[in-house]
């Protein structure tokens, strides 16, 4: 009598995973990505290292990076490295952030200790904000002139599109002297760290684009003829996003009761960020007098502010425009 009160709870469990398998593999039959994801989730979990691979490499084809992730851990489960890391790598440069650390667990392994310093980083600045703690905000693992050629980059690829970043690029890509062998296996995984950071200030620029649009579909409207300081009412038909990395609207002195930013709007898209980040982006909006906002019946300005770097929260990248569309970067955050 024990072992059946033991034995069909268990039972239950058992065939509660079976239904669900059964469902998520019919989902995945019928070409639904999310049904796939969960399926692959489930099956490597569950240590069912060849169905995850199989499934796995199938969604890394369909740019599911997350699929390439855990087809590159089951090879590595597997102890087939050369499979592992080659999958892990592709995931990696996509910015998935467990494949990077699981890189840096291989690296650490073979000794390459600056090798897996560097994909740690790289996790961390991912959005694995676990790893962040790890490491040491100090440590160098570029030559001298490692360093001042990464310093170079940055400056010549302010923008991005320019002659002097290609030229720059080359440049790394022939690993002339000074440069050490080390510097030009490191470098790319900064730069990688870099130009995601650049790709990230595009949002900045999308978001106050896409608000002012708004704004003057507001000024337009013949009931209303001007502008607003509520961002609520300013996103008001415009579709969110899932998730953001800038927090955009007003400051707070001038949105009075309103809304003020996208924070308070759209609270669930900024789960993803740390409350210290969160901290210092609520400060900066709540900075100014109720004095230096503009009279709605004429202007605006609204700001778009980020942390780019998980290991300086407090470096905040900072964007304004206006009525007239100027926009203006205030402060550049860029990752040190």
């Amino acid at each position: 009598m024990r072992i059946l009160i033991f034995i069909m709870p268990l039972l239950c469990s058992l065939s509660l995973f079976a239904n669900e398998e059964n469902s998520l593999k019919q989902g995945c039959a019928n070409r639904d990505l999310i049904s796939c994801e969960k399926l692959v989730t489930y099956y490597f979990n569950t240590n069912q290292w060849s169905n995850t691979i199989v499934l796995g490499q199938a969604l890394c084809e369909k740019d599911v990076i997350i699929g390439c992730t855990f087809a590159g851990m089951s090879y590595l489960s597997q102890t087939k490295a050369k499979e592992g890391q080659k999958l892990l790598t592709m995931a990696c440069d996509k910015f998935e952030p467990f494949a990077c650390r699981s890189l840096g667990r291989l690296m650490k392994t073979a000794g390459q200790s600056s090798l897996s310093h560097l994909y740690f980083k790289r996790a961390c600045y991912y959005g694995l904000k676990e790893i962040c703690r790890d490491l040491s905000k100090g440590k160098s693992i570029l030559s001298q002139s490692g360093n001042e050629f990464l310093g170079k980059i940055k400056l010549d690829c302010s923008d991005t599109k320019s002659s002097a970043c290609s030229d720059r690029l080359n440049a790394l890509q022939l690993c002339k002297a000074p440069l050490s062998k080390e510097d030009c296996v490191l470098l790319p995984g900064f730069l990688s760290i870099f130009f995601r950071a650049k790709l990230m200030q595009e949002e900045a620029k999308f978001q106050l684009n896409t608000l002012l649009a708004a704004e003057k579909k507001l000024k337009l409207d013949p009931k209303l003829k001007a502008y607003s300081f509520d961002l609520e009412v300013v996103m008001k038909g415009v579709p969110s996003q899932k998730l953001y990395h800038y927090v955009f609207g007003f400051n707070l002195p001038c949105s009075g009761e309103g809304t003020a930013t996208s924070l308070e709007l759209y609270r669930s898209s900024y789960q993803h960020m740390d409350s210290r980040s969160l901290m210092s982006i609520r400060k900066e909006f709540s900075k100014g007098k109720s004095s230096d906002c503009y009279d709605s019946q004429w202007g605006f300005e609204a700001f778009a502010v980020a942390s780019l770097d998980p290991l300086h929260p407090e470096q905040l990248d900072i964007w304004k425009i206006n009525q007239d569309g100027n926009l203006i970067q205030l402060k550049d955050g860029l990752p040190k």
